[in-house]
Formats: C-alpha cells, structure tokens, sequence
C-alpha cells in the first residue's frame, strides 16, 4: 500500500524505511535523493545507509574541530584561512552553534573555525522567554602539530 518515494515501487508496511526530516539537519545543501521521506530496502541501501555513514562521519571529526573566538589573543599557527565566512542562524542553544559551525568547516575540509563569534538574542512569545543563538565565524586549516605543543 506504500511507495517508495525514490524509485516509485511499491513496498509492503514491514519493509518500508522512513526517514525522519531532521536526520541529516547539519548538511547545508540536501541533496536530491534525501528529500524524500519513504525509501524501499534497495533505495535506502543504495542511497540512505552510504550518505548516513558519510555524515556521522563529518559529525565526528566536527566534534574534534579547533575552535577560536573573536577574543583569542595567542597566536594561531594557520595554515591557510578560507575567506567565504561561515554563518548559522536560529540555534537551541550553544553548543549547537558551535557544533553547527564545526560541520561547516570540516565540509569546507578544514580543521579548525576561527574568529568566532557566537551570540544569544532573547525571544519573547508572550509570557515564555526562550534564547535563539546565531553565530559566525571563518573555517581555516591549523597546524595540529604546532597546536599540540602549544
């Protein structure tokens, strides 16, 4: 009764595969073939399970991404410093900012964000007051063998 969003076949309820529409929330640009929310057992071993893996593993190394704020007075050892600036918008919080920022940058294939700000603003929705974070910065590849002895 189901059909695979991808490749138009048919798929029974056991073996269909959804897709929630914030798995792949970091990635700037989605491509094609992720926009959809039902995959048949092929499609999604074709084109989920690889393009997941790829991911996690971006996720994982912008875990591990050097991170400078604007304020950083010591000396960065850079390699080179990307001129397109990176920028995020309307975060839960923080952390995710920064992580947000971090993906970008390993993306971009760099190992480090630099010159970074990242900032609160107050949204009040009646008698609720939430943060909405946004935050800014420029990816740049350092040195990591400079950065371990310093």
């Amino acid at each position: 009764s189901l059909t695979c969003e991808s490749c138009g076949e048919p798929v029974c309820k056991a073996c269909v595969f959804f897709l929630e529409p914030d798995t792949f929330s970091f990635l700037r640009q989605l491509p094609a073939e992720l926009k959809h929310s039902r995959y048949c057992p092929s499609c999604q071993a074709a084109h989920i399970a690889p393009a997941l893996e790829a991911y996690e593993e971006k996720l994982e190394r912008a875990r591990e991404v050097y991170f400078f704020f604007v304020t950083q007075r010591k000396a960065i050892p850079l390699l080179r410093r990307s001129k397109e600036k990176l920028s995020v918008e309307d975060c839960g919080d923080r952390d995710e900012t920064i992580l947000r920022l971090a993906f970008q940058a390993v993306e971009l294939g760099c190992n480090a964000v630099i010159e970074a700000e990242v900032l609160s603003e107050k949204v009040r929705n009646a008698g609720y007051q939430t943060s909405r974070w946004h935050g800014t910065g420029f990816p740049a590849e350092v040195d990591v063998a400079r950065m371990e002895r310093l």
